[in-house]
């Protein structure tokens, strides 16, 4: 029985080209039978187009068509300043709702500040104990890079 692989041993005489910058040819005979089935398809195409004009009334297609696209694009337009419009519209719910956390910041620290001056002992009661400030201290605080200076 001959091996379907060649023997791994023996070197072969002319090298393998795997990717080669040639074309092969195809057969002559398939050539001609796709440049046939092109030029058919292409003639069928042809002859399809040919009867719409009988079928179709070219201008009155072509102007529905553009009226179409005239009104796209006012809805279009239409579209992006209503878009606009709700942007601008979030960004000021944004703008408002930023002022109210910062108002309410300011007045929890006034009335903090307050508390504090009139009973001096209340800053400690409401400090933060040892352990957990000094964990808090470790993540907030801003370290030096690790990196040598050049």
């Amino acid at each position: 029985m001959k091996p379907h692989l060649p023997d791994p041993g023996r070197k072969s005489r002319m090298p393998r080209q795997v990717f080669s910058r040639q074309r092969r040819g195809g057969a002559p005979w398939r050539e001609g039978g796709i440049s046939l089935l092109n030029g058919a398809a292409g003639l069928g195409v042809l002859v399809l187009l040919l009867q719409l004009p009988s079928r179709l009334d070219s201008l009155l297609v072509l102007s529905k068509v553009i009226s179409a696209l005239i009104s796209g694009l006012s809805q279009i337009g239409q579209g992006l300043i209503t878009l606009l419009l709700g942007v601008l519209q979030a960004l000021a719910l944004l703008l408002l709702l930023g002022l109210t956390v910062g108002a309410l910041l300011l007045l929890v620290n006034g009335v903090y500040r307050l508390l504090r001056l009139a009973m001096p002992g209340l800053g400690g009661l409401l400090a933060l104990p040892a352990g957990l400030a000094r964990l808090v201290w470790s993540v907030v605080r801003i370290r030096p890079p690790d990196r040598p200076e050049r």
